[in-house]
């Protein structure tokens, strides 16, 4: 994780209520995680690190687009964003970062988190699981092939056994 230094807070060095900060995230940033999915990517990533004296609130806001390959066309599909989330940073007697739900722990002598891995997850977890064009969107040449694999001989014989499981599924 050498190359996201700049997502490095240095909070001991902030000054107590508001800090903003600004991060503009394209493709390196993933393929640092190696998870190179996005063909173009621009996300804009705002967090104000409201600092305290035992505890800081983070609250992330982001907004952008990445093109992704479709699911059914494999053409490139742009999906555009615009999320917010907030998490908690408290300090414990302990050796190594804890996370339960929204709240970090970190331990006391602690002076700077890196909040890359933060939003990596909260991006991976929020991006739709399906991505595919709207309705008559897709590459026609790819959903024609599609359907040339998908039809089946309308002639072919029905299985029996089917029947069978239809009629012992009434029974019951």
């Amino acid at each position: 994780m050498e190359e996201l230094k700049e997502f490095c807070i240095p909070f001991s060095s902030l000054k107590l209520g508001s800090n903003f900060f600004n991060f503009k995230i394209e493709n390196s940033f993933f393929e640092a995680f190696n998870y190179p999915r996005y063909e173009f990517c621009s996300i804009n990533l705002a967090l104000d690190f409201r600092k305290e004296n035992s505890v800081m609130d983070l609250r992330f806001h982001y907004q952008g687009n990445t093109n992704v390959g479709c699911d059914r066309c494999l053409d490139l599909v742009s999906i555009d964003f615009n999320y917010e989330f907030n998490c908690l940073i408290k300090f414990l007697y302990q050796n190594e970062e804890i996370i339960k739900d929204d709240i970090i722990y970190l331990p006391e002598e602690s002076y700077e988190y890196n909040i890359s891995h933060l939003f990596y997850e909260h991006f991976l977890l929020n991006f739709p699981k399906k991505v595919v064009h709207k309705k008559n969107e897709c590459n026609p040449k790819q959903v024609k092939l599609m359907e040339q694999y998908l039809k089946r001989d309308s002639d072919s014989e029905f299985d029996p056994r089917w029947e069978k499981l239809k009629a012992f599924k009434k029974e019951n």
